[in-house]
């Protein structure tokens, strides 16, 4: 993994995986490098809990509506 901090009018996290890819992540101003990208992370597993929650709501619907 290769991590670069590009600032400009934004401050980015250039951040180049393993596999190649590629993931640009704008950091919050005032706030230490790291600790933007935690709190990123906090607000994003928050946003994957969410989503597998409606995900499951979903199957269960599905699941409900197929027995009736």
């Amino acid at each position: 993994m290769k991590v670069r901090i590009i600032v400009g009018q934004y401050a980015y996290a250039c951040i180049e995986h393993e596999s190649g890819a590629k993931t640009d992540i704008r950091l919050e101003p005032g706030k230490s490098a790291p600790a933007s990208l935690r709190e990123y992370a906090a607000e994003q597993t928050k946003h994957a809990e969410r989503l597998a929650k409606m995900a499951e709501i979903a199957l269960r619907a599905a699941a409900y509506l197929e027995s009736n």
